[in-house]
């Protein structure tokens, strides 16, 4: 793949940064700590000892090691911060890349290319050369700038709540070691720390288990299962310093004897997973249909302990009907475009797989691109490292399989090519866009190609347990994928329906998986399946095969009413609760045919704010699982690359995977909870009881009124594709201000820039604010129920949890309330421009200069809470959206703009200046 399909074709002036007395000053600021101090000195043409002169007379740490894992996990970040700075020349240099991973970066890591506006500006290069006596000077402003905002102590200055963060500073990253609220068992833990649990008193109605219970595995049982007994039993001694004993099946076990008994019982008639526990006497038998049936169970044993306050198990039966059987999420920190090359950047280890197995995920997925894991015979030097690959994948199937957890593939197939592909084979040349076509999938060969690709994927790693396509979307794949008829250029498929294309390609990657792997799962995502496109759903599904499924996003097309706008969703939603009639009408069509029904789901956050883990709105996220409840979907596609942190938010949610009891219509007890209370006829919401369980009746309570003020404010977002994927949530205060219009459109999830009337989409410009700001000011709101709530709290694990959630709270409104921030600016700037009198005039720019100054606030505030927690401003797929040092610079940004418009200075040509 060459570079120059992607030239540094922009004319305009790129982006100038006035804050800093030159470009070269900015590109050390944003780079120092990121690269390495003599590969960015190479980059420039100075010396290190050049560079950390220029550093320090910023006020830069001298010297500062580089984090390699920017290189590795944050070079999107690193992409990002140099784009309107640096020529690819340069950048190519500092990422130590050749022109053909740049390119494969800008076409496969989730649309980076389109992220990045679909062009790069001409840059000029930057090279070191001495500071002048007036930029010395100007430099020496700037640094003090800095010292005043940001003390050389680093202590947290309280926030607008009288409060200091106390936790202590974290690198960015420091979520890859762990996670340390991710499925932390409180009660647990603390009676651990006492020297493990007590001994239920005579007469009470629990199953004690103690260092004499056996684990008794089924005859013939597997490995795979002596490693969920084993996992168990090292949890109970962990948790409750008990040691259970793993004994084999098929041996006598003393009537006397306290034994944990597994058993497999297959039953065509119930989901996977389904399971039974019966407790009585000495003795706690887990029956399940499956293997992983059983690993559920005895998560459900462990998970009740924490609310039984100690190692016990309430007595009598308990029967589990699995209600969603297909649980699928993506890796927090995943790297997305070639995962598998690297057994460095592995997406799952082992943590995060014992995390989410606990949430009660049992299928991840990744990202793939098929002629990177099967040889391609008409191009065998795009496949360079597949057998890495799938040794990679191989061993990464076996080792989440021992969790419960399957691996599956994101099918986005067959990949466009270059023009140039086509020249030896032009008859499979198909819709063409630029410099890419479409191998057309009516072409016999292309299929061919396809399904027998399939097959081999499948054959080279059995282990695979399936994979979910996606037909039409922004990548080019078939004709259809990206084109309406009355636009292809595709000959054959012109005299074709584009549902019955679809449909086909679908048919020969499920053909293709199943001549392998006949249990393989196959999922249809009717991702932009659009009807008022022209596609017709209906027929598309009659034409699958039977045996896959079809997923639709479940609030996708749902009609929306914020600030009196009439809209509808597209793509997903968390502030507008799902589901919608489309994917009503989507999953009965399915059903009609057949074939399973799915919905696709975000239940930790999307793109209305990706920057932190989860969005504490559970009100939202559990009125939402309870509509589906009613619907007869049987899978729940969890995230896409954003939300896949095993958060307290599908903690909850899993409450909903299974039905618990005989009537499976009403009984959705708590994890752990006893027969009896599965029978309260008139259960508290599930968020207040599960909040209760988690921080006590009181704190649990007052906590629940916070997070339903969250839920309360978060349905005044105003909601539209354009505002969830240009606007800047999820930069926040990571988003520069400007004095004059930067001429520069706004990207998805890419720049969102100073474009606001594409940021408000459907809005007018009024009413885009004061939805803004209906949310912040309800969002505060909550924020001081929450932070009074957790002055109750003494216990040090209950802290922890609390912490978590106090940190999401934060960050979500501080990116909240920054766009708030920035959408008033520009509509003010916009009337500073008409102003047509000096009082008009000098009361926007007062109005600017406030603005400003609140910017400064909440950023200092997001810097502290980003020093303290690593999670904070990372997704997964566009990596940081800002550094901390790149926050200090939004305060420099904003203090710049303030003086210059105390002053009146709003010189017009401003931003088009070079430095």
């Amino acid at each position: 793949m060459k570079l120059e399909l992607f030239a540094e074709s922009d004319q305009r002036t790129p982006l100038s940064f006035p804050h800093f007395p030159t470009r070269l000053q900015a590109v050390v600021w944003r780079n120092w700590g990121l690269i390495a101090a003599d590969k960015l000195a190479f980059t420039l043409r100075a010396t290190v000892t050049e560079l950390e002169e220029i550093a320090e007379g910023l006020g830069l740490p001298v010297p500062e090691a580089a984090d390699p894992l920017w290189l590795s996990r944050g070079y999107i970040t690193i992409l990002r911060a140099n784009w309107h700075l640096l020529p690819y020349e340069q950048l190519l240099v500092m990422l130590d890349w050749t022109e053909e991973q740049m390119a494969f970066a800008l076409k496969e890591d989730d649309f980076l290319w389109i992220k990045m506006g679909s062009l790069k500006p001409a840059i000029e290069p930057v090279y070191y050369r001495p500071l002048t006596e007036e930029e010395r000077e100007k430099t020496e402003l700037l640094r003090a700038t800095i010292t005043r905002y940001f003390p050389e102590d680093g202590a947290a200055e309280p926030n607008e709540w009288g409060i200091g963060l106390a936790s202590a500073p974290e690198k960015p990253f420091a979520f890859l070691d762990g996670f340390r609220y991710a499925g932390a068992s409180q009660r647990q833990r603390e009676a651990s720390s006492t020297g493990g649990g007590t001994v239920p008193a005579d007469g009470e109605d629990r199953v004690a288990l103690d260092g004499s219970t056996s684990i008794v595995l089924p005859e013939n049982a597997s490995g795979r299962v002596r490693t969920f007994a084993e996992r168990f039993a090292s949890k109970l001694e962990r948790d409750w310093g008990l040691r259970l004993r793993v004994a084999d099946g098929g041996k006598p076990v003393g009537p006397d004897s306290s034994v944990v008994q597994l058993k497999l019982a297959p039953d065509a008639g119930k989901l996977r997973e389904s399971h039974r526990i019966a407790a009585e006497g000495n003795r706690v038998t887990v029956e399940a249909v499956d293997e992983n049936g059983l690993l559920r169970g005895l998560q459900w044993i462990a998970s009740g302990m924490n609310e039984q306050g100690g190692p016990f198990v309430a007595r009598g039966v308990t029967n589990r009907s699995t209600r969603y059987d297909f649980r699928l999420l993506y890796s927090y920190f995943a790297v997305y475009g070639d995962p598998l090359l690297d057994p460095e950047l592995d997406p799952y280890p082992e943590h995060l797989l014992e995390s989410l197995s606990e949430t009660g995920v049992n299928a991840v997925w990744l990202q793939c691109v098929l002629y990177q894991l099967v040889p391609f015979a008409e191009a065998p030097e795009m496949s360079t490292g597949w057998e890495r690959r799938v040794e990679g994948l191989r061993r990464l199937a076996a080792r989440a399989a021992d969790y419960g957890i399957g691996i599956y593939l994101y099918f986005n197939e067959p990949r466009s090519m270059p023009l140039e592909f086509f020249e030896a084979r032009p008859d499979w040349k198909g819709h063409t866009i630029g410099t890419h076509a479409s191998m057309c999938t009516s072409h016999p060969e292309v299929q061919r190609y396809l399904k027998e690709g399939t097959a081999a994927l499948f054959r080279s790693v059995p282990e695979l347990a399936g994979l979910f396509t996606i037909t039409m979307s922004e990548n080019m794949t078939n004709c259809y994928s990206v084109s309406g008829r009355s636009k292809l250029t595709c000959p054959r498929c012109s005299e074709r329906t584009s549902a019955e294309v679809v449909a086909e390609v679908n048919r020969l990657i499920a053909e293709g998986a199943h001549s392998a792997k006949p249990d393989a799962r196959i999922v249809c995502w009717t991702w932009g399946w659009r009807e008022v496109n022209g596609f017709d759903l209906e027929r598309c599904i009659s034409l699958l095969p039977k045996g896959v499924s079809v997923m639709s996003v479940s609030e996708d097309e749902k009609p929306t009413n914020v600030g009196g706008v009439p809209g509808q969703v597209v793509d997903y939603s968390i502030s507008q609760v799902g589901p919608g009639d489309k994917s009503r009408n989507v999953w009965k069509a399915a059903r009609r045919h057949g074939l399973q029904a799915y919905a696709k789901v975000q239940f930790n956050n999307t793109w209305e704010c990706s920057a932190v883990p989860f969005l504490p709105v559970f009100d939202l996220v559990n009125e939402h699982i309870g509509n589906l409840n009613e619907e007869g979907v049987s899978g729940l596609m969890l995230s896409w690359t954003l939300g896949g942190y095993p958060s307290p938010t599908l903690e909850m949610a899993s409450r909903h995977y299974w039905t618990t009891g005989t009537d499976e219509e009403r009984h959705d007890a708590p994890a752990g909870a006893s027969q009896s209370a599965a029978d309260a006829p008139e259960a508290e919401p599930a968020p207040l009881s599960w909040l209760r369980g988690k921080f006590g009746d009181e704190t649990g309570s007052d906590i629940a009124r916070a997070t339903t003020a969250f839920s309360e404010a978060f349905r005044h977002f105003p909601f539209h594709v354009s505002v969830v994927y240009t606007a800047p949530m999820n930069y926040g205060p990571g988003n520069l201000l400007h004095l004059t219009p930067t001429g520069y459109n706004a990207t998805m999830v890419g720049f969102p820039y100073d474009d606001v009337h594409r940021w408000r989409a459907i809005y007018p410009p009024e009413t885009f604010e004061e939805q803004f700001r209906l949310l912040t000011e309800g969002w505060k709101q909550g924020l001081g129920q929450l932070i009074e709530a957790g002055r109750q709290l003494t216990d040090s694990y209950k802290q922890d949890a609390y912490t978590n959630l106090l940190h999401n709270a934060l960050g979500a409104y501080y990116h909240f309330r920054s766009t708030y921030h920035q959408i008033a600016f520009v509509l003010e700037r916009e009337r500073l421009a008409g102003a047509d009198d000096p009082t008009a005039a000098a009361s926007s720019r007062r109005r600017m200069k406030e603005l400003a100054e609140r910017e400064i606030g909440i950023t200092r505030q997001l810097y502290d809470l980003m020093r303290r927690d690593s999670r904070i401003g990372y997704e997964a797929s566009n990596h940081y959206y800002y550094t901390a040092r790149m926050l200090q610079e939004k305060v420099v940004n904003c203090h710049d703009l303030c003086e210059k418009l105390s002053a009146a200075e709003v010189p017009v040509q401003e931003e088009a200046s070079g430095q």
